[in-house]
């Protein structure tokens, strides 16, 4: 028998499972344009507590008239394959076999986790979960599904649970996080290669300083670098804020610039990834979200501007032609027409089929880059059925009536990557592990080049 379900005051039992509406999202004050912004408090965890309440009622209904138990649910990934976001299933007690009488137990332990937690106040992780009884879980992923699928269930957000992943993101530069509890995060402090970012529900206001961009970045190596040399305080540009999830973005690190984008939308908000499908798959889940997690609120930053790297950078890293130069170039012929001099003394150029031929071209050396050996490969099987699919999906939304200027230059690069057959990482633009030369030269010059991206 589960364990005891607690009462409620008022008796508002749920009805309909399937159909819980997703609590409005709460109404954020942008707060002042300089100085300390506070963020705002959640009131979805009100909804969150009620429905879980209001479930845990309907259960101790069915114990008291001697009728079999049930908890409704949803899975986000049958709701996607599907097309039927709203079809709900039962895993009831006791069930038709002792792995549905195992998937209860699981799923009523995670509800009582996440109550004691919106009444205390606390976060727990998705790894404490787990930890708390292992045997009942027998994995960890078998945590963050179920979790996720409660939350798509309820209607509301997993972080609306009060249940939080381990801290996976890393920023550094000029911002000191206030924490709930009256501590402060100087995130400029971090010499050893960033800050582990904290949950956003545990931080009560954000002192910007006068950081003027914030730079997310794919790759850790890369964001380690430069934290380590300060070019968050030192740019060019001006001071600023880098941010990394350590490749393929968590809902926590989403969340965080989204919140944080939206209490300082003046703040400009810079991706950096490879120049590959899966570096375009991850700016994309930071600007438009992900299928996975669409019942989500507050993970994406709409007005995140592509700093790079693209076509145009690969081509010109090592032939003497400037950002600017290159970015008006016509790539329309860029499939018939060879591109010539890549690196500065030995080039290598790209046809149709990815075929590479080298030739010697010595000209005046403008920047020194690695051989385009280093850091240029093929696009694999892989790559170009990632490619296909989010062309795919760009394609349907401008049937939808979509299609704004990013998808469409989204869509272009992904068409130029296949046509000449290469992929790069953040390091194809860089001087042998020193790329601020290149960020000081797009970031100065972001409103020159109207990068709306």
């Amino acid at each position: 028998m589960p364990p005891s379900v607690p009462r409620r005051r008022s008796r508002r039992l749920v009805r309909d499972a399937g159909k819980f509406p997703h609590p409005n999202a709460p109404s954020v004050d942008q707060g002042p344009q300089s100085g300390i912004v506070t963020i705002p408090s959640k009131n979805s965890n009100d909804v969150a507590l009620l429905r879980i309440e209001d479930l845990m009622e309907t259960i101790l209904d069915a114990i008291m008239e001697g009728n079999e138990l049930f908890i409704p649910y949803r899975s986000v990934r049958s709701a996607q394959a599907e097309g039927d976001s709203q079809k709900t299933s039962f895993v009831r007690f006791p069930g038709r076999n002792i792995q549905e009488v195992k998937k209860f137990e699981a799923l009523f332990r995670i509800l009582e986790l996440s109550h004691e937690a919106l009444l205390s106040g606390n976060i727990i992780t998705k790894r404490n979960i787990y930890y708390q009884n292992i045997e009942l879980f027998k994995s960890q992923s078998t945590v963050d599904d179920m979790i996720d699928n409660l939350a798509f269930t309820l209607g509301v957000g997993r972080g609306d649970l009060n249940i939080a992943a381990t801290a996976k993101g890393l920023i550094a530069g000029l911002v000191d996080l206030i924490m709930k509890g009256g501590s402060i995060i100087k995130c400029d402090h971090s010499h050893d290669g960033g800050t582990l970012l904290p949950s956003i529900d545990s931080i009560d206001k954000v002192d910007f300083r006068d950081a003027k961009w914030l730079l997310v970045i794919e790759k850790e190596a890369t964001f380690r670098t430069l934290a380590e040399s300060q070019y968050a305080n030192n740019s060019k540009a001006g001071h600023g804020i880098i941010v990394t999830a350590k490749g393929f973005p968590d809902l926590a690190t989403r969340r965080f610039l989204s919140i944080l984008h939206s209490v300082r939308p003046t703040l400009t908000v810079f991706a950096l990834v490879d120049f590959d499908p899966h570096g375009i798959a991850i700016l994309r889940t930071y600007k438009t979200g992900s299928q996975r997690f669409e019942h989500e609120e507050n993970v994406t930053v709409p007005d995140l501007k592509w700093l790079g790297i693209r076509s145009r950078d690969i081509l010109s890293c090592g032939s003497g032609i400037s950002s600017q130069d290159s970015q008006s170039s016509d790539f329309q012929h860029l499939g018939s027409q060879r591109s010539q001099d890549i690196s500065s003394q030995e080039s290598l150029t790209f046809s149709y089929d990815g075929s590479q031929e080298e030739r010697h071209n010595k000209r005046r050396r403008v920047r020194k880059t690695r051989d385009p050996s280093e850091t240029v490969a093929s696009l694999t099987q892989a790559d170009r059925k990632k490619a296909v699919s989010i062309m795919k999906e760009i394609c349907a939304a401008e049937g939808l009536g979509g299609g704004v200027a990013a998808e469409m230059e989204q869509k272009s690069e992904l068409q130029r990557m296949m046509m000449l057959n290469i992929k790069a990482e953040i390091q194809a633009v860089d001087n042998y592990g020193d790329i601020t030369d290149w960020l000081n030269e797009r970031l100065c010059n972001q409103q020159q080049w109207n990068i709306s991206f």
